[in-house]
């Protein structure tokens, strides 16, 4: 493993970092992206955890939250409407409908046209690689400006929209419809997961990026890539989990290190 650090090391010893990861994804065939809460930090969303987390600054949330919503929806739309939520989805809510892609989301972007990034699997609910401009995306934890049926998995994008009370049944099966996030207790869509499995098992070399690789079962499809034999490359301010797994581990943020890889690729 190669670990190179931002901090206490020259910028030639990042750049050949750098160099390092672009000649594995310039040989690779299929790259896959997974990206989780360091892409938001840098757009001004907080995480949830750590020591400037939502959750510690205003404590953990109750984990039944779809069970909830489910045995009252009306209920729980309304209560949201009134501000009788959690402080710590108050603020996240605000920082979401001010944050904007960085540098990082769109040099991810650039990656894909060039080819260079076949698909991106992300973590984050900010719609923010969508709004960057990625196409082959797999949000695995739903996106905020979209609705979704819980009986046939439709999807109605609200763009800039945010509903005041409760939304129709699903116009295609007549279902209950709900953001599309996904809450406390509640499965992944299945076939978001399906995508993002499939997308996993196709991928020789998984470019993981600003993810603690903590949360499951995301951080799973990590340690199955690694298990089939594909070369795990980590961009992290912070050692994680996955950094024994990696065969490169990048210490650096990326809204610093991808725009220098774009360059790096793009020579």
């Amino acid at each position: 493993m190669t670990s190179a650090q931002t901090t206490g090391v020259s910028r030639d010893e990042l750049l050949s970092a750098i160099e390092e990861i672009a000649v594995i994804l310039g040989r690779s065939t299929y790259v896959v992206g997974m990206t989780g809460a360091g892409m938001s930090v840098e757009s001004g969303i907080p995480p949830f955890r750590g020591a400037d987390g939502l959750w510690t600054r205003h404590g953990t949330p109750r984990m039944d939250g779809y069970s909830q919503f489910k045995k009252d929806p009306t209920g729980w739309w309304d209560r949201r409407t009134n501000q009788e939520i959690d402080a710590h989805i108050i603020e996240l809510r605000d920082a979401l409908a001010a944050a904007e892609p960085h540098a990082g989301h769109y040099a991810l972007s650039e990656l894909e046209k060039q080819g260079s990034l076949q698909s991106l699997v992300t973590q984050n609910i900010d719609a923010l690689d969508e709004k960057a401009g990625v196409q082959n995306l797999i949000e695995i934890h739903g996106n905020r400006t979209k609705l979704r049926c819980i009986e046939c998995g439709d999807r109605v994008s609200l763009g800039d929209f945010v509903p005041l009370y409760a939304p129709g049944p699903c116009e295609k099966c007549g279902g209950l419809m709900k953001f599309d996030t996904v809450m406390f207790g509640e499965p992944i869509p299945a076939d978001v997961m399906a995508t993002a499995r499939a997308e996993i098992d196709r991928a020789d070399c998984i470019l993981a990026i600003g993810t603690s690789a903590t949360v499951r079962p995301a951080s799973g499809l990590l340690w199955i890539a690694a298990a089939s034999g594909a070369t795990i490359i980590e961009i992290n301010p912070a050692e994680t989990k996955l950094t024994p797994i990696c065969d490169v581990s990048l210490r650096a943020t990326a809204g610093e290190a991808l725009p220098l890889l774009l360059d790096a690729l793009s020579k």
